[in-house]
Formats: structure tokens, sequence, C-alpha cells
């Protein structure tokens, strides 16, 4: 026993001396040490390349790029993992606003597990872009990463399925005006999307891409409790422009995606709307199944069941093209206490719905269609718990008997929601009136939830 507790100090001694501390710096220089402010890197993958479990890289005011396009390529690529007991953190220094511009296919990818991005900006290329040249583009054979650059993307591709990402955070984060997704999540677990701004990304991509998106989640194990968490988040004005390649129309632009957790091998990708399905590969187009010696290529690793759980709270989704936020072949999900409001402008989605998914609860939301829209919708689900909503439109998809059908009152709508203010009038029906039965503990601005005799429905609470 004293030898097992000598062991546990000596240990924790050890990574406590030798975790370090790494300063990058717009000002710096990758010839210095990076041990300080004064000392500091000019480039973050300079610190990438040296990060251990436990470390901090603290980055300073500077603008953050490079000339790479090629395939995989980032201005920050996270490859380094950390240990449950040792995450690997990258964050702003105090008081500093660090932005990452991307020119190829992403601004950060993280493909190692226990890291945590906390303070970035991600800024994109779109300003530059005409939409023209991107649908040019995006009817070549080779796709140019300058239409599809993603802002942070925790990528499982082409990983084990032991090595998988798990247990990644990305918090108070600036995602915007990326050609590609905005934070994107596949093949991981254990994955949180915390108190970010996500705008105006996806418009020039062939890929059908979102604001925030998670895609065929890969299971870290089957313990209880959530896995994936997306919360407090502003999103709005995500959209596509450009056709999705593989069914030559446009398709997501969604505020927030929970994508494809089931098990249905084979099945294909379908549009929410069900209109487009991606057909099966032909002969000239599928994948050799031989090598070049002439033995069988091993089969892809099948994508074991994810029996996680998932929560959607506290969000803000607003104007984006696609849905404010829905869930496609995905299991498991609360989506609890948000704020939608007129989405689908482009592809014509209904405002917050579940589609061929399983086991959803849908509590305590505010649902406002833009003019002509569809509050939500229905197809081919099962076990979903609709209640407490509260949407302007009359819909009888989902009877909810404490739904509202009524004006929430918002105190002033703007197309940025972080400028307006999506909070609720005194009268609003949606003060006190919700549920407590999947009691979150505080709202998107981090106040207390509930602070009088009620629950409040919507992101905020008053």
């Amino acid at each position: 026993m004293k030898t097992t507790v000598l062991f546990f100090i000596l240990f924790s001694i050890n990574t406590f001396v030798y975790a370090v501390t790494w300063h990058v710096s717009g000002s710096g220089n990758d010839a210095n040490d990076g041990k300080t402010p004064e000392t500091a890197f000019r480039n973050l993958q300079k610190a990438a390349d040296l990060v251990q479990p436990g470390d901090v890289v603290l980055v300073g005011n500077g603008t953050y790029t490079n000339v790479d396009k090629g395939n995989g390529s980032a201005v920050l690529n996270i490859t380094r993992s950390g240990t449950s007991t040792a995450w690997i953190t990258w964050k702003a220094r105090p008081g500093h606003r660090p932005e990452v511009h991307p020119v190829g296919w992403c601004g950060i990818q993280i493909s190692g597990s226990y890291n945590i991005i906390d303070g970035l900006s991600v800024i994109g290329n779109n300003d530059s872009i005409v939409l023209l040249k991107a649908q040019e583009d995006g009817k070549k054979p080779t796709p140019d990463p300058y239409y599809n650059t993603n802002g942070i993307f925790f990528n499982g591709r082409g990983k084990k399925p032991d090595e998988k990402p798990h247990h990644l955070i990305v918090r108070n984060c600036v995602v915007g005006k990326c050609a590609g997704g905005g934070i994107v999540g596949i093949e991981i677990d254990y994955f949180t999307v915390e108190d970010c701004k996500v705008f105006d990304n996806a418009w020039f991509m062939r890929y059908g891409g979102s604001g925030i998106t998670t895609l065929n989640n890969w299971a870290y194990d089957d313990a209880p409790g959530y896995h994936i968490v997306i919360q407090r988040n502003f999103v709005w004005n995500n959209k596509t422009l450009v056709p999705w390649e593989k069914i030559g129309k446009l398709s997501d632009g969604n505020g927030i995606i929970l994508d494809v957790t089931d098990q249905e091998q084979g099945q294909g990708a379908t549009n929410p709307n069900a209109d487009a399905v991606v057909k099966p590969a032909t002969s000239q187009t599928a994948v050799s199944t031989t090598t070049v010696a002439g033995a069988p290529a091993p089969e892809k690793p099948k994508r074991p069941e994810w029996k996680g759980r998932a929560l959607i709270a506290n969000n803000v989704s607003c104007f984006n093209g696609g849905s404010g936020i829905h869930t496609f072949r995905t299991r498991h999900v609360d989506i609890i206490n948000n704020t939608t409001y007129w989405n689908g402008g482009i592809v014509g989605y209904q405002e917050l719905f579940p589609n061929r998914s399983e086991d959803v609860v849908i509590l305590n939301n505010i649902i406002v269609p833009r003019p002509g829209g569809a509050v939500t919708s229905n197809y081919r689900n099962t076990s979903i718990r609709w209640d407490y909503n509260i949407y302007p439109t009359a819909q009888t998809v989902f009877a909810g008997a404490n739904d509202i059908v009524a004006d929430p009152n918002f105190i002033d709508i703007q197309p940025d929601p972080t400028k307006g203010n999506f909070r609720l009038a005194k009268n609003s029906r949606a003060v006190n009136s919700g549920s407590n039965d999947v009691p979150l503990p505080n709202d998107i601005l981090g106040k207390a939830r509930p602070k009088t005799s009620g629950r409040d429905r919507g992101a905020f609470e008053q």
C-alpha cells in the first residue's frame, strides 16, 4: 500500500514538474525557446511539434496563417494527445485575441485526444471569394481547398479504430467566414462545443457543410451520460450556395446538425427533405477491392454502435440556410432550451426537427420559422418526446400537451444575434413556463436556471 501511495505521489510530482507552458506570438520567432512571452515562437505548428501531455500553449495577438494548400493542410495541425489526467490546452493569452487565417483545407485540425481549444478565432476567406468561381470549382474533378476551407476540424478519418480522437473541447472560440464547415467533428467521441460564435460558414464548399457538425461518431466506450455536448453557442448565417457534389443539389447549411450515428450500413446519405439520395458507386467509380499485388484489400472497419447520449442546449441558431437544429440518422439526443429563428431560407428545411432518428427529447425550445417556413417535420422517426416548446405557427406534426402557440416576444431581433437581443420581454408566455425534466443549471450567458418560480423556455433565462 505504501509503495502504491509513493508511486502516485512521485507520478503527480513528475506530471507537475514536467508540464510546460509554451508561448506563441505574432511578434515571436521560431528560433526562440518559446518558454516566455518575450521568447515566444512565431508559428503555432512549432509549438504543436513540441507539446506533451499536460502542456499549455498560450497564443498572443497576431495573425497566423501559412501557404500550404496540400492534402490535409492546416495552419495548426494537432496530432499529439494528452491523457485523462493531463490534457493539452491551446488558449488565447489573457487579454489577447489571436486570429488564424487559413488558405488550405483547414484552420485548426485535431486528430489527437484530450485536447482543449480555448479562445482562438479562425476567420476564413469568404470576403474574397466570388460565388460564380466557387460554383465552377464545384464541378471540377479535383477540388481547390480555397473554396472548401474548414474552420476547426476534429478529424478521426484515416485513424485506426483504437486511435480515433476522443475527449475534445472547443470553447470561447470564434469561427467565421470559412468557405467550408465551421466546427466539425468526424469519427470522434466525447466532444464538447461551448460558448462559441459560429457564423458565415459553408457558403462555397462542395460537400454540404454546416455551422456545427458531428458525423459518424466513433464510440470510445459505452459509458452512460453525455458524450456529445453542444451548448451556449451563437450560430448564424451558415449556408450552402454550391451544390453538394454527391447529389448535385444544394443541401445542409444548418446551424447545428448531429449526423449519422446509426448502423444502417450502405443506406447512403440523403438530404433532410429526402428528395435526393447518394447513388451507390458504379463499377466505373467504385474504389478497387484489390491491392496492386492482387491480394484483397482490407475492408474498412465497421463503425461501432454509438450508445452515448448527446445534449444540444442553450444555443441561439438563426438565419442559417438549412435548419436551425436537426438530427439525421442519430440516436439518443436531448435538444433542450434552444432558440431558433428564421432558418431554412436557402434549402427550405424546417426550423428544428429529427429525421430518421430515435430517442430524441425536444423540450423548452423557442422555434420561430421564417415566413412560409415550417416549425418541424417527422420522417421515419421513433421514440420522439416533444413538449414545452413555443412557436408562433400552429402545427400538428408533434403534439405537446404543454406547447404554446404564440409569439415569444423577443426584445430586439438583429441579423447578428450577438448585437441584437433574443431575450424575452416580460410579458412573454415563454417566461416561467418551461419543464424541469432535463434541468439545465444555466442559460446561454451562464446565468442560473431557474431564477424565479419556473424555468423559461429558449436559450435565455430572464
